[in-house]
């Protein structure tokens, strides 16, 4: 199994990281917070067949602390060091995995073998804090403008991209990047006149291609949570057959219920309509039960 990733731009992050690195005061603190914020980083990891997804990998310093290795781009990886696997995880994400479950790990520490910037937790709970102030800010959109960007997401998400996918096979499949979703997404903005309320940036669509085997490749993308609504997608599920072509479209959609809190998983059919299949399992297992439903499907 492999991995392809597109590197990752954190050149203002490692700027920051270097002024820190020397400083280490208040003024650099706050540009560290705020620099981290946004990005994104490589995390090493490990498959966990019995409990699907993937383990970030742990490594103990001298001291005998524990802590999660993570790397801001490609060239900061050791060069005598191998790992299974690498994910592509947002900030946000690491400090969730590290603060949310009770675990012996300390932090996290970025450029191991390099730059080596331990995070203790006290330093990840001050840059959650930063971000929920900054979600806690009073918004402008009207309910018409919600509607709208509900409306134009459900049509890219379950008519263009699967569209697409059906007519065009694999060479969709190798054409995918952040740059061309992107694109995607902006078009009913552009055709309505409203380029002004489209925000997505490409950096924000996560993509992550596996070649589980000969007969099975999956790319999964992480799409952008801003504008997330009922029946829109919170993770999209490309998968094909190389060696006959075939190919499945899958999504965790958000349900309708007031709540918000309920996501489904759905396949959209070759016709262009769509079956809701069952409520999306826990995020580390959805990988699996799509691989599942593919490989049946290939055997009706």
């Amino acid at each position: 199994m492999s991995v392809k990733m597109n590197d990752i731009d954190n050149t203002r992050l490692e700027e920051v990281m270097g002024l820190y690195a020397k400083a280490q005061d208040k003024d650099t603190l706050t540009q560290l917070v705020f620099a981290l914020k946004d990005t994104k980083l490589f995390v090493p990891a490990m498959a966990q067949p019995k409990k699907g997804g993937f383990q970030p990998y742990i490594i103990k310093n001298p001291q005998g602390d524990l802590y999660m290795p993570t790397y801001t781009s490609i060239k900061k990886f050791p060069e005598d060091q191998k790992y299974q696997g690498m994910l592509k995880l947002s900030y946000k994400q690491c400090v969730s995995m590290l603060l949310d479950s009770p675990t012996l790990v300390q932090g996290m520490v970025l450029n191991p073998y390099a730059d080596n910037l331990i995070l203790k937790t006290q330093m990840l709970e001050l840059s959650r804090k930063v971000e929920q102030q900054v979600q806690a800010r009073p918004k402008s959109v009207t309910m018409k403008l919600e509607d709208f960007h509900m409306v134009t997401r459900h049509f890219v998400e379950f008519k263009q991209i699967p569209e697409k996918l059906f007519t065009q096979k694999m060479e969709f499949t190798q054409s995918v990047t952040g740059e061309l979703l992107c694109e995607m997404y902006k078009e009913p903005y552009t055709q309505a006149g409203q380029e002004g309320q489209c925000t997505y940036t490409p950096d924000q669509f996560e993509i992550m291609e596996l070649n589980i085997k000969e007969d099975l490749n999956i790319m999964q993308i992480v799409v952008p949570s801003q504008h997330l609504y009922k029946t829109n997608c919170r993770e999209i599920y490309l998968v094909w057959n190389p060696q006959t072509e075939e190919t499945g479209y899958y999504v965790v959609e958000k349900g309708t219920e007031p709540d918000g809190k309920t996501f489904y998983l759905d396949v959209v059919k070759k016709d262009g309509g769509s079956e809701r299949l069952e409520e999306a399992p826990s995020e580390g297992n959805v990988m699996n039960r799509i691989i599942e439903l593919f490989e049946a499907s290939q055997e009706d």
